[in-house]
C-alpha cells in the first residue's frame, strides 16, 4: 500500500506531501491546476525518462519520494524477492533529478539503478489512464490479460524456460551444421594435403642431415685427397707420427728404470700411439670407401627439393610439417565424427521441440477456458457500468498474427508456430449494442467504452491479486451522467481489495471517494504553485458542489451535492465489510 508520497520542486510543485489510506482515495480540482502532475512524479518510480525539464524553474533538483507498507507476506511475491536485500515490509523509494544529469535512486536510502526500482515499484503500483487505455488495445496485453486472470503465470514461465531451451539447442544445431559444412568443404584439400606429406614419408630433421650428405658428395675428391694425405702424414710417410710417437715412448720407457716418475708420460705416449695408429687406420678406410656418386647425389637434391617445398607450404621445418600432418589427421577425424554429433544433437532438439509443442498446447487449453470465463465475467460486470448489452469475446488465431508480432522470433512445429508466448495470438472482440456483431476492441470502443472496459479488466485482474495500489487518472473520459455513477460504485467497490487512487473530473465519482484531496493552483511572489489538501465536511461538499455547477453555486446544487455525497456513503454502507486491504 502506498503510505506518504512526498514531491520536491518537480513541475509546478515546489513541495507536496500527502498521506494515503486504504480504500478510495479521489483527487479533484480545476483542470491545469497539476492533478497530472503527480501521476508523473509516480511514474518516476515505475522508470519514466527523468529529464532536467522536470525540475522545477529556479531548482537544482527534484525529488520524487514513496513510501510503500506491504501490509504482509502475501502482498507480492516478486517485490518481496527483491526486497530479501533490505529485510523490511516497509520501503521508502526516492528518486532525484539533478540539473546536472547527476541522477540518483535509493531504495531504503541504498543506493541502486533505475531498473531494480523499477521492478520493485511494478509490482506494488499500477497506473490506468489514457496511455494504458492504448495499451490494453494491444494483442500482447490481451495474452497477458487472460493469463493473468487465469492465473496462469506458472504455466507460462514453464513453457517460456521450455522454449527458451528450444531457441539455444538450436542455436547450438544451426552452429554444429556450419562448422561441418565448413570442415565439408576443406575435407579434399585436407585429403590431398595429408596425402601429399604420407607420400613423402617425412622424418623428422632429415632435411638437416641430408644437406651435410650433399656437401659430402658435392667434395668427395677433396675430401679424399685430404684424408690420404693425412694417413701418410700420421703412418705411411719415412718419419711418419707414429713413428716419432713410438719412438719418444720407447726412450721414456727406457728412463723409467731409472726415474720412476718418467713412466707415466711413457704411459700416456703409449696410449697416444695406439690412438693415432686408431686414426690412421680409419683414414685409410675413409679414402678407400668415399667414392664420387653422381646418381645419390642427384637423390639427395631432389629428396632436399621436396621437402623444402613442403616445408615452405606447412611449416618452417620437417617436424612442422609432421605435426601439421597430425593436425589434418584429427580434422579428418571430426569430419567423421560430426554426422554423429550432429544425429544426437538433431534428437535432443526433437525432444525438445515436442516438449515445447505440449506445453503450448496445454497452454492454448487453458487459456481457451480462461478466455470463456473472462468473456462472460466481463459481460456481466459491464452491465453494472451502464452497458448491459455488452458483449465481450477472446477470438485465437493460432498463427496469421503471431508471425506479424513484433520482436517475435517463431519457431515452426509441425503444423504450428511458437514464440516465446506460446502459440496463441488473441484479440478482444466487444460490442456495445444489441443486433451488431462483435468486432475488434481496438476499431470500435468509444473513449468512454474503453474507459469502461479498462475498469472491468482491472477489477476482475484484481481479484486475483491484491498488492497494487492502483491510481486511474481520466477514467471518467467519455461518460457522465449515471454511467458516471457506476463507475463510482465500481471504483470504491475496487477499493474493498485494493488501495485506489482516481483522479477525476466528475462529481459522480468523486463523491464515492472515502478521503477527498483538491489540487489548487495559485501564485505566490510571482511564482506558480501547486498544493494538495484534504476535503472534509463542508469543504468537500463545497467541491463536489463546483463539480456539479461551477463557479456559481446555488442551494439547489449544494442540496444536489449532499444527496449525492449521502446516497454514496448509504451505497458504499451496504457492501460487504472491508477486506483487509493491500
Amino acid at each position: 500500500m502506498l503510505a506518504e508520497l512526498q514531491i520536491t520542486d518537480f513541475a509546478i510543485i515546489e513541495k507536496l506531501s500527502v498521506s494515503f489510506n486504504s480504500g478510495l482515495t479521489v483527487i479533484t480540482g480545476e483542470t491545469g491546476a497539476g492533478k497530472s502532475i503527480l501521476v508523473n512524479a509516480i511514474n518516476l518510480l515505475l522508470g519514466s525518462r527523468g529529464s532536467a525539464d522536470l525540475i522545477r524553474s529556479g531548482s537544482q533538483e527534484a525529488t520524487v519520494t514513496a513510501l510503500f507498507n506491504l501490509l504482509s507476506e502475501e502482498d507480492s511475491a516478486k517485490s518481496l524477492e527483491i526486497l530479501n536485500k533490505f529485510g523490511s515490509l516497509e520501503v521508502l523509494v526516492k528518486r532525484t533529478l539533478s540539473t546536472s544529469g547527476r541522477n540518483r535512486v535509493f531504495i531504503n536510502d541504498q543506493l541502486t539503478t533505475v531498473g531494480l526500482l523499477t521492478e520493485l515499484c511494478r509490482g506494488l503500483v499500477s497506473i490506468s489512464g489514457q496511455h494504458e487505455h492504448q495499451l490494453f488495445l494491444e494483442p500482447e496485453a490481451h495474452l497477458e490479460t487472460i493469463d493473468r486472470f487465469g492465473g496462469l503465470e506458472k504455466q507460462v514461465q514453464t513453457y517460456g524456460q521450455t522454449f527458451a531451451e528450444l531457441k539455444k539447442m538450436l542455436t547450438e544445431l544451426r552452429q554444429l551444421r556450419r562448422q561441418a559444412q565448413e570442415r565439408k568443404e576443406k575435407e579434399e584439400l585436407r585429403f590431398f594435403q595429408l596425402e601429399e606429406i604420407n607420400k613423402a614419408r617425412v622424418k623428422v630433421d632429415e632435411e638437416i642431415q641430408l644437406e651435410e650428405e650433399r656437401e659430402r658428395l658435392h667434395h668427395v675428391e677433396s675430401l679424399k685427397e685430404g684424408a690420404a694425405t693425412a694417413h701418410q702424414v700420421l703412418y705411411a710417410d719415412s718419419g711418419a707420427v707414429l713413428e716419432a710417437v713410438s719412438k719418444c715412448q720407447k726412450i721414456l720407457a727406457d728412463l723409467g728404470g731409472l726415474d720412476p716418475t718418467l713412466k707415466p708420460l711413457a704411459e700416456t705416449l703409449e696410449g697416444l700411439r695406439h690412438q693415432v695408429e686408431d686414426i690412421s687406420f680409419s683414414l685409410r678406410d675413409y679414402t678407400e670407401q668415399i667414392q664420387a656418386d653422381p646418381a645419390r647425389l642427384e637423390w639427395v637434391e631432389e629428396r632436399l627439393h621436396t621437402l623444402r617445398r613442403l616445408i615452405q607450404k606447412y611449416g618452417g621445418s620437417t617436424r612442422a610439417v609432421i605435426d601439421y600432418a597430425d593436425q589434418l589427421r584429427q580434422e579428418l577425424e571430426a569430419t567423421e565424427s560430426d554426422e554423429v554429433e550432429i544425429g544426437e544433437k538433431e534428437k535432443a532438439v526433437e525432444e525438445i521441440r515436442q516438449k515445447a509443442l505440449k506445453e503450448a498446447l496445454e497452454l492454448s487449453k487453458s487459456r481457451r477456458k480462461t478466455a470463456s470465463r473472462l468473456g462472460k465475467a466481463v459481460e456481466k460486470t459491464s452491465a453494472s457500468l451502464d452497458m448491459p448489452n455488452c458483449r465481450f469475446e477472446v477470438q485465437f488465431d493460432l498463427e496469421e498474427s503471431l508471425a506479424a508480432r513484433s520482436g517475435t522470433e517463431a519457431i515452426r512445429v509441425g503444423e504450428y508456430l511458437l514464440d516465446e508466448k506460446g502459440l496463441d495470438s488473441v484479440a478482444f472482440y466487444f460490442s456495445a449494442n444489441p443486433g451488431e456483431e462483435v468486432r475488434p476492441m481496438a476499431k470500435i470502443a468509444s473513449g468512454g467504452e474503453l474507459s469502461r472496459i479498462v475498469l472491468v479488466l482491472k477489477e476482475l485482474l484484481a481479484r486475483k491479486t491484491a498488492q497494487e495500489t492502483l491510481i486511474f487518472d481520466e477514467v471518467d473520459s467519455g461518460i457522465g451522467g449515471r454511467t458516471a455513477d457506476r463507475v463510482g460504485r465500481s471504483l470504491n467497490g475496487l477499493a474493498q481489495l485494493h488501495q485506489v487512487v482516481c483522479i477525476t473530473h466528475l462529481p459522480q465519482i468523486a463523491c464515492y471517494g472515502d478521503r477527498h484531496y483538491m489540487v489548487r493552483k495559485s501564485t505566490y511572489k510571482g511564482r506558480t504553485i501547486t498544493a494538495l489538501e484534504e476535503l472534509t465536511g463542508q469543504e468537500r461538499l463545497e467541491e463536489i458542489a463546483r463539480m456539479l455547477g461551477g463557479d456559481k453555486i446555488s442551494a439547489k446544487t449544494r442540496a444536489h451535492a449532499k444527496e449525492m455525497l449521502s446516497r454514496a456513503q448509504r451505497a458504499a454502507e451496504s457492501r460487504q465489510p472491508k477486506a483487509t486491504n493491500h
